[in-house]
């Protein structure tokens, strides 16, 4: 799940550098590092524990947001909030109960557990944080090119924001396939994954994530990437997500979605009109 708005300064400086009566024992205050690359200057704010991460995700950030620009230019600079551990990470974002959850991404900030602590067996691969980080760029260059000066169109359905990041991401290898997805629905007929309730969500990611990366991959087949360019300008003037999908696609958005659905997440799903 993503969010438009940035976290509160004041939640994210008492989490980051909580006040105490005694200090000895008070955190250091977070170090920083820029880093520019593809026309946009991220931040990279860290403990001295994650020092020796932070090389890892600069060069991370490198690759990523040469795939994320597919979609458009940044306007405006990124900050990478990088947490020692998963609880924090849950603290910041105010979820419990995600163990899959690695990162969480705003307009100008993506809050990400630091790849050491990823796995109990140590850090996570170069491959695996590369990914990542161009899954949280595409949701951030996503919610910038949409968002007009007064925000007031709704938010895209879960489907379009994940399924765009994964697909930007080239995270199919790890998303069920058509054929998975399709004995999924059969199985539990009265669930739907692009339209998914928070608990379905939290419980069922592999199911989720899948559906929202074939839908999208179905949507680029159907229309193309400049449909979607089309469609974040649309958006960001002011229409509605469904409008500015319908346009841009020549799919009304319900429309699209149980044509996806009842095609199986293949070709078979192409005739929402």
């Amino acid at each position: 799940m993503r969010a438009f708005r940035i976290l509160a300064t004041a939640a994210l400086a008492l989490h980051l550098a909580c006040a105490t009566a005694r200090p000895s024992t008070a955190p250091a205050a977070p170090l920083a590092v820029r880093v520019e690359a593809q026309g946009i200057a991220f931040r990279v704010v860290y403990r001295a524990e994650d020092a020796t991460e932070v090389p890892r995700v600069e060069a991370a950030l490198l690759r990523a947001s040469g795939s994320a620009v597919r979609w458009g230019s940044f306007r405006e600079s990124v900050t990478i909030r990088v947490f020692p551990d998963h609880l924090s990470l849950e603290e910041a974002v105010d979820r419990r109960g995600y163990p899959w959850l690695r990162a969480w991404a705003f307009s100008n900030q993506i809050l990400l557990q630091s790849p050491r602590t990823w796995a109990a067996d140590g850090a996570a691969r170069d491959a695996e944080l590369t990914e990542l980080l161009t899954h949280e760029l595409t949701h951030a260059l996503m919610y910038q090119r949409m968002q007009p000066a007064a925000w007031t169109a709704e938010e895209p359905p879960l489907w379009f924001r994940e399924g765009m990041a994964s697909v930007t991401a080239g995270q199919g290898h790890k998303r069920l396939s058509a054929d998975e997805l399709r004995r999924w629905t059969a199985a539990n007929p009265e669930a739907n994954l692009l339209r998914p309730p928070a608990d379905l969500y939290r419980d069922q990611k592999d199911a989720v994530y899948g559906a929202a990366h074939r839908a999208f991959e179905l949507l680029l087949r159907t229309s193309g990437d400049d449909a979607i360019r089309d469609l974040l300008r649309r958006a960001g003037a002011g229409a509605s997500f469904a409008d500015a999908f319908r346009a841009a696609t020549g799919h009304g958005l319900a429309e699209f979605e149980d044509a996806a659905i009842r095609g199986g997440f293949g070709a078979a799903g192409a005739g929402g009109t």
